[in-house]
């Protein structure tokens, strides 16, 4: 067994020696073969440092294919010695360098959409792009914009897409995202094009949409009220914006409608009673139902009272919505306190007041019951101008909000 033992070991090494000795000859013909070394060389030092994908793919593999055959060769230390850190570096930025490339053509549709105001192409491509690259707040904050300035010609189609990027570009903001470029006053931006912004800029921009989107887009009005709220209490661009406060008055607006409707049906259902009893039984109710009206309508107005404040009339458009104010706000104040008269003192008293929480409870508002007894229904009202102020975006028409109260009193 020994002697078979040391006869395969014997064999063994005989092997491993022919081996180590055809690989140093191999090493030996790689390094003899200078036309190789040339010829790969060549086409290493043409590309190397060039931009395009395909040339610095041909770099690469140039490079590697160099160092792997003639790397080790005593004869091209030198040239080796520069392959080497070029073939590490295009591997580093090779992928970014794909990655733009990709990404070019979509910039270009992108940019092209928002020049042309075409929100198809700007959401489709601005998707594309960030399915490839998607932290890119330059990007993020056109989509989280560009759909409300859509909306100012009653497209509608962007809004749960433009709320979500809003959003996103929000939290991005806020949580410290690096800009990558700067204005020319040397301020850092974020965005493209005209919906190049910075940080504040940006966030006040993005609060409105997606105010604005919900309330018209997406026709969540009482969840919007907390959204215009806090705009009104901030300090940002559209703090002094009167639709803002418009928009909030018209949904309080609706209400009057709506509650003057539940006042004019308790009072046919009191005409219809058969005795007096029965009549005065209702009373109570009528006046619950009186009182949450007129405290609406109150509401209504001191938000009404201060877009109209706000509003400016140095253009014939801007005049317009100014008067349009005044035209509901007029109808609001005759319907809750059955006069014409003391409309400008009002909206004086009213504004000087702080702003109520929209969300807060309406507090019910119930006038002494009069010497004589009357029985009214509601009256008629009118339904609110679009804004057209000189702040852009442009408003869309609000919606309708009739104006209606009921006279105060017994009725028979």
């Amino acid at each position: 067994m020994k002697t078979i033992f040391r006869f395969l070991n014997a064999g063994a090494m005989t092997v491993a020696v022919l081996a180590v000795g055809a690989v140093a000859g191999f090493a030996q013909d790689q390094c003899a073969d200078v036309d190789g070394q040339n010829a790969v060389y060549t086409k290493f030092t043409a590309v190397y440092n060039k931009k395009t994908v395909t040339e610095m793919e041909t770099a690469l593999s140039s490079g590697k294919e160099f160092l792997e055959k003639y790397g080790a060769c005593e004869s091209v230390k030198e040239q080796a010695d520069f392959v080497r850190p070029h073939v590490e570096r295009i591997e580093k930025q090779l992928p970014a360098v794909r990655k733009q490339g990709q990404l070019a053509p979509l910039f270009k549709r992108f940019d092209a959409g928002i020049t042309a105001d075409n929100g198809d192409e700007i959401y489709v491509a601005g998707r594309e792009i960030l399915a490839i690259d998607p932290d890119n707040i330059n990007i993020i904050v056109p989509l989280g914009v560009a759909g409300l300035y859509q909306s100012y010609n009653n497209n509608m189609k962007y809004a749960d897409d433009t709320i979500r990027y809003a959003k996103l570009a929000t939290d991005k903001l806020k949580s410290g995202v690096a800009a990558t470029k700067k204005n020319k006053a040397g301020a850092d931006v974020y965005g493209a094009l005209k919906y190049e912004y910075t940080k504040q800029q940006a966030l006040d921009q993005l609060q409105f949409a997606i105010a604005h989107l919900t309330y018209y887009g997406k026709k969540d009005q009482k969840g919007a009220l907390p959204l215009y709220y806090e705009i009104a209490q901030g300090n940002g661009i559209y703090k002094d914006d009167p639709r803002v406060y418009q928009t909030i008055g018209s949904y309080f607006g609706a209400e009057v409608l709506r509650l003057s409707g539940e006042v004019k049906k308790l009072i046919d259902e009191q005409k219809a009673k058969a005795t007096d009893e029965e009549k005065l039984a209702m009373e109570p109710k009528i006046k619950e139902a009186i009182g949450l009206l007129n405290g609406t309508a109150e509401r209504a107005m001191e938000y009404y009272s201060r877009a109209y404040k706000l509003a400016k009339s140095d253009t014939p458009a801007a005049k317009t919505y100014k008067d349009a104010l005044y035209k509901d706000l007029s109808i609001l104040y005759e319907g809750r306190f059955n006069k014409k008269e003391g409309l400008d003192a009002y909206i004086s008293s009213v504004t000087a007041k702080p702003l109520p929480n929209p969300t807060s409870p309406i507090t019910p508002v119930n006038d002494p019951d009069p010497t004589t007894t009357t029985t009214s229904a509601p009256a008629g009202g009118a339904k609110p101008a679009s804004a057209s102020s000189t702040t852009k975006p442009v408003s869309t028409t609000g919606p309708q909000t009739k104006t209606v109260a009921a006279k105060k009193g017994t009725r028979k």
